[in-house]
């Protein structure tokens, strides 16, 4: 078999039967016309050099393609991907969150549920991921393979052709001023989990003490649960606003002056919000000065100062971590 006939077999053999003896015949007479009337085998590697590796060639006869996911789909499939998974992740995390939260009662050891919860969320994220990857893999494989492939398929993620035109809409967000979804998915959770934790703080928040060896237990809630709801006209639109707000930078992607300014106005509301609830006198669950004073075996009124102290430092913190996030948002927005 000469080096011709090798190549032509090389090629042929990775097609469908269907179409193998029109295409070898074409496929002899490009690499005939490629040669000089008395060609040598010299002659013949050079030009076979030319046409390339047999199946790279045989690729671009089949009417399918041979990877799984390919140029044409790929970016919008990548960016199909970096859409979903985010929003996946934070939905599961979300949901055991809320569940955990809710139907937790106390009977449990709370690190016990914790590490529970870490390992089912765990579990679920992976599985997900598992999820997600394999169908939204088997669509675009669909797509490339039995529907849009087979006509003039749009290559970019907004499906549309590709233009010069496109890159006028291309933003090029510098590293300091970029938000990322990491951050946007965790303030989602971190909203989600202290608004949750506030409408059931007399289940959450409160004393624990190992009872009889069988790990930490509730014996007392710290605030008064009804001292907190009764703010609830003043928070649920804190917990609007923080949840708009991180939409918002989802979309932005950035740090903008208007996006900054509108963060600093939250943050202003959020932070007064949170002095007006805790200079409340009746906060604190009246049972607990008198629980801590007999188990410390101290004065009510050195317990009464402890608690002023720990409230208030808890109040300062957050007021000047609300400063510095300001000032950094600031920061990143003039750059």
């Amino acid at each position: 078999m000469n080096l011709i006939e090798a190549y032509v077999f090389e090629v042929t053999r990775r097609l469908p039967e269907r179409t193998r003896g029109d295409i070898a015949l074409e496929l002899r007479s490009t690499i005939e016309d490629m040669l000089p009337e008395d060609y040598t085998e010299l002659e013949v590697m050079e030009v076979l050099s030319k046409l390339g590796d047999p199946a790279r060639l045989a690729a671009s006869y089949r009417d399918t393609p041979m990877h799984l996911i390919g140029p044409k789909v790929y970016d919008a499939y990548i960016w199909t991907m970096k859409m979903i998974i985010p929003w996946a992740i934070l939905i599961t995390i979300l949901v055991h969150v809320v569940q955990a939260i809710v139907l937790f009662t106390g009977d449990e050891s709370v690190f016990a549920v914790i590490i529970k919860s870490f390992g089912i969320i765990l579990g679920k994220v992976i599985h997900v991921l598992i999820q997600t990857f394999f169908w939204v893999t088997i669509v675009f494989v669909f797509i490339e393979r039995i529907g849009l492939a087979k006509s003039d398929l749009p290559i970019t993620k907004y499906g549309t052709k590709w233009t010069p035109k496109d890159l006028k809409y291309v933003h090029i967000i510098p590293r300091k001023k970029a938000i990322s979804k990491g951050e946007v998915i965790f303030g989602f959770v971190w909203t989600a989990i202290w608004a949750i934790i506030y409408f059931n703080a007399d289940h959450l928040i409160g004393i624990y003490l190992s009872i009889e060896g069988s790990g930490l237990q509730m014996v007392m809630p710290i605030f008064n649960q009804s001292t907190l709801l009764s703010y609830w006209p003043l928070v649920l639109p804190v917990v609007a606003m923080e949840l708009g707000l991180w939409v918002y930078k989802w979309k932005e992607r950035q740090w903008t002056m208007k996006l900054m300014t509108l963060n600093a106005v939250i943050k202003t509301f959020s932070l007064l919000a949170i002095i007006v609830i805790a200079t409340n006198p009746t906060l604190i669950n009246d049972d607990l000065i008198p629980y801590l004073a007999n188990l410390l075996e101290i004065s009510l009124s050195s317990v009464n100062n402890i608690e002023k102290w720990a409230v208030w430092s808890v109040v300062i913190t957050i007021i000047v971590t609300t400063a510095i996030e300001i000032y950094d948002s600031y920061r990143k927005a003039k750059i």
